[in-house]
């Protein structure tokens, strides 16, 4: 049932993140680099994985924000418009 919730919430935060990336345009940008969506989720991942934390619903929300962020066609960290 864990598989169940992880994909469960791997497709709602895909969605949800795909939504409020559409309808906002707040970027977290800082001397030349770019600190995109995906980046955050990883961090979070990082940090969960180092205190052993394995909620599944946790876990797909995160991938699903960091799958949504890679699947844009412009997720590298340099920030062109500002270099």
């Amino acid at each position: 049932m864990e598989f169940v919730f992880y994909s469960l919430s791997l497709i709602l935060g895909y969605a949800f993140t795909r939504f409020v990336t559409e309808q906002t345009n707040f970027h977290l940008r800082m001397k030349g680099i770019w600190v995109h969506h995906w980046i955050l989720s990883a961090i979070a991942m990082a940090v969960l994985a180092a205190l052993g934390y394995d909620a599944p619903y946790v876990w797909g929300a995160l991938t699903g924000v960091a799958l949504e962020g890679l699947s844009r066609k412009n997720w590298s960290l340099r920030d062109t418009k500002r270099t």
